[in-house]
């Protein structure tokens, strides 16, 4: 959505008595403060951002741009600071980049949104509709609506999004109909993002969720799982399976126990299902669909070789399972022919809004107190 243009976004400052004067014009040639390759702030120290044992959000991101020799004129004071503060070992080249995302103060983008979702929190407005009282939500600006409208994994994700999808709908096919049938008619698919994963269940946001299992399943017999042929479960498996950790309380670390049953007995037999009935099937996507994708091993920087096929290697080689995992879920999910998604989330706020902007309908928000469905655009996110 942004070019990134080293004649308007690098300058040089001179100083003339108490005046500072811009001139992009006669500058010296400098390296970009930018890599487009790589969609990373250049002079970044990959070695210690890279580092397992490097917590990035505790990392003040002004502090590492322009770290690295040859790339001083990228150091910029955050925008608070500028005016107050000489920055002396800038010399005369400086950026006008801005840090968005990731990183200690360097979550303006985050601050943005979170303002976005603000305004449109006052404008809400309720309506009756089949004898119900519904709250109807304003549309999101359209820069938002853009986004949500033309987001898209890149070809190898769809790809194995697809084949996970078609794969689980055969399977559940020779139990449920005859395979001619099956190839004729796809499964009708359930989404369900429960988010019972062990940190939430401590986490402030958690109080606006359901996070017993078993009372989420009771919550979806009705309307949104009529006819579904199909359920699909975006869960960290792992995260849920483990063995609670003492961080958790005994009430907690009970309900972590109990949940981990119910989600490895709905893994046999399905949801609503038994030992003497079977109920809807479940598939899991997510890392098991993530580790078989492959991605360049590296950007190009030698422009010149475009044309060399990069080698591709492994989202776990790249240390990247867990992100591609929970693209593969997103997109997962708006491929599905309903949502649920639950209260407080920002993963599930963020679907609600790309399935409503792509026209998707069947969609769920889960809380305490049950089920609604959403009529137009979704509440807004305000960080719980």
């Amino acid at each position: 959505l942004v070019r990134y243009d080293t004649s308007v976004l690098e300058g040089r400052r001179r100083r003339s008595g108490t005046t500072d004067m811009m001139d992009n014009n006669n500058k010296s040639t400098t390296i970009a403060c930018f890599n487009t390759s790589s969609n990373l702030y250049s002079g970044l120290d990959s070695g210690l951002l890279r580092n397992p044992n490097t917590n990035i959000r505790r990392v003040n991101i002004w502090d590492e741009i322009g770290r690295l020799d040859g790339y001083a004129h990228c150091r910029r004071l955050p925008p608070s600071s500028v005016g107050q503060q000489e920055q002396e070992d800038v010399g005369d080249e400086f950026t006008y980049l801005l840090a968005h995302g990731g990183m200690k103060r360097g979550g303006r983008l985050w601050a943005d949104y979170n303002y976005m979702q603000r305004q449109r929190g006052k404008a809400k407005q309720n309506t009756t509709i089949d004898n119900r009282t519904i709250t109807i939500h304003p549309e999101h600006l359209p820069v938002e609506r853009t986004i949500n409208t033309i987001l898209r994994p890149s070809e190898a994700i769809r790809n194995a999004i697809q084949s996970a999808i078609q794969s689980s709908t055969t399977a559940i096919g020779v139990a449920h109909k005859d395979q001619q049938q099956q190839l004729r008619s796809p499964s009708k698919v359930l989404a369900l993002h429960p988010r019972i994963e062990h940190d939430m269940l401590h986490h402030r946001c958690g109080r606006f969720m359901e996070q017993n299992l078993t009372k989420i399943f009771d919550h979806l017999r009705g309307e949104c799982s009529h006819n579904v042929e199909l359920l699909f479960l975006a869960v960290n498996i792992e995260l849920v399976m483990t063995e609670p950790g003492s961080s958790l309380g005994s009430d907690l670390r009970e309900l972590a126990l109990e949940n981990a049953i119910v989600l490895n007995r709905t893994r046999t037999y399905g949801m609503f299902g038994n030992e003497s009935s079977v109920g809807i099937p479940m598939f899991e996507s997510g890392s098991r669909t993530a580790e078989n994708i492959l991605f360049p091993e590296e950007q190009p920087t030698d422009y010149s070789k475009a044309g060399t096929t990069p080698r591709l290697v492994s989202s776990k080689s790249l240390g990247i399972t867990d992100l591609v995992a929970s693209i593969v879920n997103f997109f997962t999910i708006i491929e599905a022919d309903r949502f649920v998604g639950v209260k407080g989330s920002s993963f599930s706020t963020d679907l609600f809004s790309v399935r409503y902007y792509m026209g998707k309908r069947g969609n769920y928000i889960l809380g305490p107190e049950g089920v609604e469905e959403l009529v137009g655009p979704p509440p807004p996110y305000t960080g719980c």
